[in-house]
């Protein structure tokens, strides 16, 4: 006969419970007792400062062997220059390395990045600080500044360690930024401003002309620019769910963190920050980037980018998450012809945003994709549209859709502190100071064929202060959300933000059906030098419909125009 648990005895069952336990509590005795040896097994200790060209090898090997926790000793860690890329993981999975208090030296003829994550799973770097030999910027003061027909002269001599030009140096710019001598921020009004020849004096002084109506720069102010070519510190090469964290970048190009393709990526306390002077140097460094700080292109899902901190003059965009335009060639009813489509992530079964400059937009799904001889391609749409030659497509969920940004701090760059082109994004709990142009700015760019056009995106308890540094018009409002001839954005939510004194205005929203602008707190406008008056409204909104604009406050209302070329809200 057999008895279930309810015809049992008592004393049965319970006997029976404890022999269980006995058996539970065995298993569990075991499984800790072998725990220390699983996790020695698992982990390893490696590298010796002294020996810096033997860690990559010690790291693909303790990989190999079967560590998944390597950690790498303490100190500074000179890395020769290879030709290559030094720390190459090549579809690794499921490790950490961890590299705290430990300081890595790229050279500056180094040929290749410090770490590529190529085509990794679940691998993450945390850590180490990541610098080079050179610095990527030339620093210098202005030592005299005299009018000149059509413009001004300026005497500018490079600080003693950084880069000097000469008359046969073909990559010296002709592009500069102002740096303000006593704040060491960028200095507000100025602006990008053009070297329209220059003429190397004695002393190591460089006599720059510029052609500009007013002066936009003083004695005693450093102009700054862009200077060599520096390779990438963290490349993530079609690499999902990779984590860097607590991460340190002195010394940067572009995009010293760079992603292209993948996805679900992760950006934890990570740091772009000065460096120390350079051999030779009296003056600290006042650039930390010589372009983007994050530059993602084609990831989905998009960067989850939380507590990291941006410090230092950028010479462009601080972050920046985009996908790719691909142009048509050709159009009839459900088969388009494009160019090649491998940038623009398109794939069978998958979306396809369809827009042009001239008002026409589109969302449809991908049936088929044909690719001809000729480095184009035929896709085959689920329905008929009527698409212009001309128009642009892009796969709308490989534009770092569904990224986050938050409690991050940002600025101080010449171009935008975030520069959002992915759907589903979330933007909270950041502090965006001091951008020469817009602090957040969303929606696509056909000038760099950047992609796409949003939607769903909330911007929400952000504090965006003195954004807007280098002029006016709608690309300096602290939060853009822009298009180019098409009504492609949507469902934009802005709201219980906090704008202070911005220059060129707080808010921006246009080529946008579907947005809300609410609970933001506003306080006057900064005044840009020598325009005498403030000549931005807080809001504008300009080709959009259905756009809820409520309960905002405004302090100092009167400071903000009272008139404007395009519908605006001042309280």
């Amino acid at each position: 006969m057999c008895l279930n648990k309810e015809s049992m005895p008592a004393k049965l069952r319970r006997n029976n419970w404890y022999r269980r336990s006995i058996a539970v509590s065995a298993l569990l005795m075991l499984l800790t007792l072998s725990a220390p040896f699983a996790r020695a097994a698992a982990m390893v200790r490696i590298g010796n400062p002294q020996d810096a060209a033997a860690l990559p090898a010690a790291i693909r090997a303790a990989y190999r062997n079967g560590a998944r926790r390597i950690v790498i000793n303490p100190g500074m860690y000179r890395l020769p220059a290879t030709g290559r890329s030094t720390f190459h993981l090549n579809h690794w999975k499921h490790v950490t390395i961890r590299a705290r208090k430990v300081t890595f030296i790229m050279r500056v003829a180094h040929g290749g990045n410090c770490f590529v994550f190529d085509h990794c799973r679940h691998v993450v770097l945390d850590g180490p600080t990541i610098t080079q030999t050179q610095v990527t910027f030339y620093q210098g003061r202005v030592v005299k500044v005299a009018r000149a027909p059509g413009g001004y002269d300026c005497d500018w001599k490079p600080d003693a360690g950084y880069p000097v030009p000469d008359n046969a140096d073909k990559s010296f710019p002709t592009g500069f930024d102002v740096v303000d001598g006593k704040s060491r921020r960028l200095r507000v009004g100025s602006g990008d401003i053009s070297a329209n020849r220059h003429t190397q004096l004695p002393g190591g002084i460089s006599q720059l002309f510029f052609h500009m109506n007013r002066q936009r720069f003083k004695v005693g102010d450093w102009l700054v620019a862009r200077w060599g070519n520096p390779h990438t510190k963290i490349f993530l090469l079609h690499s999902r769910h990779c984590t860097i964290r607590h991460v340190t970048l002195i010394r940067n190009g572009f995009a010293p963190i760079f992603e292209v393709g993948g996805g679900g990526n992760h950006l934890l306390y990570c740091h772009w920050t000065l460096g120390p002077p350079p051999v030779g140097a009296v003056q600290l460094p006042v650039v930390t980037n010589q372009a983007d700080g994050f530059h993602s292109v084609n990831a989905d899902p998009g960067t989850d980018i939380e507590h990291c901190t941006f410090s230092g003059v950028f010479l462009d965009d601080c972050i920046a998450i985009h996908g790719e335009f691909q142009t048509v060639l050709a159009a009839n009813g459900a088969a388009i012809t494009i160019k090649d489509n491998r940038n623009s992530g398109l794939r069978a079964g998958g979306p396809i945003q369809i827009s042009s400059k001239t008002g026409y937009f589109a969302v449809s799904h991908v049936l088929a994709i044909s690719r001809l001889s000729n480095a184009t391609s035929v896709i085959t749409l689920a329905r008929r549209l009527p698409v212009p030659v001309g128009a642009y497509v892009t796969n709308p969920d490989r534009c770092g859709k569904g990224y986050r940004v938050i409690d991050c701090t940002l600025g101080d760059t010449r171009s935008r502190g975030m520069l959002l082109k992915g759907s589903d994004g979330i933007v909270i709990g950041n502090t965006v100071r001091g951008c020469g142009m817009a602090g957040i700015s969303i929606g696509p760019e056909f000038w760099w064929r950047e992609a796409g056009y949003c939607r769903n995106v909330i911007v929400e308890d952000n504090r965006l202060i003195h954004d807007g540094k280098g002029g006016r018009g709608p690309g300096f409002a602290a939060v853009f959300v822009h298009g180019d001839g098409a009504i492609g954005n949507s469902h934009i939510v802005i709201r219980h933000n906090t704008f202070i004194k911005n220059y060129g205005g707080d808010i921006f929203m246009q080529w946008t059906a579907g947005g809300i602008i609410s609970g933001n707190r506003f306080t006057a406008p900064g005044l840009i030098p020598a325009t005498g008056s403030y000549l931005t409204p807080a809001i504008t909104i300009k080709n959009a419909r259905h756009i809820y604009v409520a309960d905002n406050h405004f302090t100092n209302p009167a400071q903000y125009a009272a008139r404007s070329t395009s519908r605006q809200i001042n309280h």
